[in-house]
Order: structure tokens, then C-alpha cells, then sequence
């Protein structure tokens, strides 16, 4: 399930400095002839040539990586295993995940950051800089992403060389610079793992049926679902740069780059730590209700939490043969020891270090399947919708439902202890 909430969307941020110079021109007069003094040009930026061979090599490496050129490749990276061995995953990706209008464009010098895993002899020639990214899913996204990355270079003879795209250096990250990565793809799915064909497999057959479950809830949706499996907790934090903890939640679903634009390529984030032991059942719930998230534009929506991800729950839910003794079991039992929640679920109830996050789940997941027993399941997704729209729910409650939040709350409060015995 998402942390925090799938419709805060993962920002970040890039400061422009711009410095206008303005040179002054000045004249001398004599009796017979006008001059002029012209100003004096200024010294190049020390950073100036090693940034020309930066952008004329980013300009290649692009080019080279469309094109599937592997020699190219690697008379672009640094002489070093590591270099080459990560310039060769990078080529391995792009042609797996079918990558298409990728650009990279050269940005500046990201000054205080160091290279790591050169010989001692090239560090001094090493720096990091910031790279504008710009790539699409050819099959699965409708618009490209972008993204501000950290690259490292190595200033060479010719110009300059491709070092590392690994070190993160505070940036958000693509999966597909981090490591590489096993492909498999279907008409409505495309699952890229760091862990292994075998698991891609695995998490393939998930996200196929999870289509499957959100079609039956929602039929009108068409499009698909792509997963990322980062291998570790490190590379997770990178993909999503959040400073959120990621320790005990098995998925998220986010923008690839954390636009806020309705097009804007989103990915469901496995946490395969947390998701893998929750078993076949669990696992499935986990990537349905994720799957109804990415259908629903989740990830850039503004309504309340509870809506949001009750919804998702309810989705994933819908048509699955479980006791609400199971699938409500954390809420139940707290309202057997203190009683019914006086409100809906906050925001904040939903930020992964609630050590009651799992009841919050539940107790959303059983106000949206309220308004499905007393309303119908198309009222509830047109309620969905109506607060989608507006970014809350007064004008749903009142137009969609002929009610409001109090009535519901008290119908809510009144089957949790109905449910709780």
C-alpha cells in the first residue's frame, strides 16, 4: 500500500540563478577622430570546456543509447570496469524497456559532491553534474518524463567520459540508471526488477491480475500498469527521494518524475522486503489496490486520504472471497479495546510511521464499502469522482449521495461496532 498517500505527489526542486552582466561601453572624444574602447572579453569559466564536453558527450551518449550502438557505448565511458560495466547495463535497459525520446541535456556542475571508485590517479578529473532527463515508456507512457539526475564525469584528452549514474548525489533517480534490470512485459503490464527474471515473472502475473481485478470495478479504464523493483532499501529511497521511511510499507504508487500533470508517467514501487513475505493472497491485495490507483490518477489527486485509499482497498477487494474478520482485523481489534474512531481517517493517519497504519487502511476500506452496501457501487465511484474533481468531498456528499460526512461518520462508527461484536 502507498505510504503516506498515493496522491502526494513526490516533488522536486531546482533553483535558477540567472546573472545578467551588463558591460559598460566607453567613448573618447578628441578633436578629430571618434573611438570607441570596447570592453575586454571575459575570462572563460574555469568549468567552461570540461562543461562543453559534457553536453557534446550527453549529446552522444543519447544518440548512441536510441540507437542500440554498443561499441559507441563504450568508447563513451571512462577506462574503467566499472565504467564500462555500467554504461552496458544502461544500453541493456533501453532496449528492454524500449525507451524512446530520450534526451539528456547538461545542466551545471554539482559543486561538493565527490566521485567514488576511481583510481587515485583520475579523481581530480572527476566531477558530478546536474542533467536534465527526458525518456519515454514507448508502449506504456503517454507522455515522456522529466527529471533532473546527477551524472559523473571524467574530463579525458578528447573531451570528456561517462563515469557513473549510481551515486544518486541527492537527486531523484530512475530505476533504470541504478541498476539492471529484468524486463518483462504483456499488452497492459511491463514489471522492471533489480531482482531477477524469475521475481519479474512473479510480479508480472500480479500486476496482470490486478488489471483484471480494477477492470471489474472499473471497465471503462484502459491503460496499464508499470512496476519497479529496486533491490534495496537505498535504491527505493532513490527512485522515490522522499525523506519518508519506506522500512515497513510493501508498495507505492508515485509519479515517475513528480509532476503534477494528468499525464505524467506513474509507477507502482515494490518494496520486495515487506511485499514478498505477505504471501500469495496478501501480495496480490498489495498490488490491485496499487493497480486502482494507477487507473484512477491517484498519485495527483487532492481528495481526502481516506477516500483515496479506501477506495483503492475497496477495488482490490471487491470481488476477493475473505471474512471481514480478516481483512478488517487491525481496526476491529482496536475498537474492541477503545471503542469507535470519532472521525474518519486524517493524512495523517496514513504516514508510514502510524504504527497504527494498518487500522487506518481497514477503517477507510470500511467506509467506502459502506457507501457501496447503502448507495451501490456506481455511486460510490461517481462520489470518487465528484471529490476527485473538486478536491473534497462536501459537493460529493451532497450531490452524489444526498447526505453529508456527519451522517456517513455516524453510519460508519455505528457498523464498527456492529463489527466488532
Amino acid at each position: 500500500m502507498t505510504a503516506r498517500r498515493a496522491g502526494r505527489p513526490l516533488w522536486w526542486a531546482a533553483g535558477l540563478v540567472l546573472v545578467l552582466a551588463l558591460g559598460g561601453v566607453g567613448f573618447a572624444l578628441t578633436t578629430g577622430t571618434e573611438s570607441a574602447v570596447l570592453p575586454t572579453t571575459p575570462p572563460e569559466s574555469p568549468h567552461a570546456s570540461r562543461e562543453a564536453a559534457a553536453a557534446e558527450l550527453l549529446t552522444d551518449l543519447a544518440e548512441a543509447l536510441q540507437d542500440g550502438d554498443r561499441e559507441q557505448l563504450r568508447e563513451l565511458a571512462a577506462s574503467t570496469p566499472r565504467a564500462r560495466r555500467e554504461i552496458a547495463d544502461l544500453g541493456a535497459n533501453v532496449r528492454n524497456l524500449e525507451i524512446v525520446d530520450l534526451s539528456m541535456r547538461y545542466l551545471d556542475e554539482n559543486e561538493g559532491r565527490s566521485v567514488s571508485g576511481l583510481p587515485a590517479r583520475l579523481r581530480d578529473k572527476a566531477w558530478v553534474g546536474d542533467v536534465q532527463l527526458s525518456w519515454r515508456l514507448a508502449d506504456h507512457d503517454e507522455s515522456p518524463a522529466n527529471l533532473e539526475v546527477g551524472l559523473a564525469f571524467l574530463e579525458t584528452a578528447d573531451g570528456a567520459a561517462f563515469v557513473s549514474a549510481r551515486g544518486g548525489w541527492g537527486r531523484q533517480t530512475p530505476l533504470w540508471l541504478l541498476d539492471r534490470l529484468a524486463v518483462v512485459e504483456s499488452r497492459r503490464t511491463l514489471v522492471m526488477a533489480a531482482t531477477g527474471r524469475s521475481q519479474a515473472r512473479e510480479y508480472d502475473a500480479m500486476a496482470r491480475r490486478a488489471v483484471r481485478d480494477v477492470a471489474k470495478v472499473l471497465p471503462g479504464w484502459r491503460g496499464s500498469v508499470v512496476v519497479a523493483v529496486p533491490r534495496s532499501q537505498k535504491d527505493i529511497t532513490r527512485v522515490l527521494a522522499s525523506s519518508s521511511s519506506y522500512g515497513g510499507i510493501a508498495a507505492v504508487t508515485a509519479p515517475v518524475d513528480g509532476s503534477l500533470a494528468p499525464s505524467a508517467p506513474t509507477r507502482i514501487v515494490l518494496n520486495p522486503a515487506v511485499f514478498d513475505p505477505l504471501g500469495e493472497q496478501g501480495a496480490q491485495i498489495v498490488m490491485s489496490h496499487e493497480a486502482a490507483h494507477v487507473a484512477v490518477d491517484a498519485a495527483i489527486s487532492t481528495m481526502p486520504t481516506w477516500l483515496l485509499e479506501g477506495f483503492a482497498d475497496y477495488v482490490a477487494l471487491a470481488y476477493v472471497d475473505l471474512p471481514v474478520e480478516v481483512t478488517a482485523s487491525q481496526i476491529l481489534a482496536q475498537v474492541r479495546r477503545d471503542g469507535p474512531p470519532d472521525r474518519l481517517p486524517s493524512e495523517a493517519d496514513f504516514e508510514s510511521e502510524n504504527r497504527h497504519l494498518g487500522a487506518s487502511y481497514e477503517a477507510a476500506w470500511l467506509a467506502c464499502r459502506l457507501i457501496e452496501e447503502q448507495y451501490g457501487e456506481r455511486r460510490l465511484i461517481d462520489f470518487y469522482e465528484q471529490a476527485d474533481r473538486d478536491g473534497g468531498t462536501a459537493a460529493a456528499f451532497r450531490e452524489v449521495l444526498g447526505t453529508t460526512q456527519r451522517e456517513l461518520t455516524a453510519a460508519w462508527r455505528d457498523e464498527l461496532r456492529e463489527l466488532a461484536g
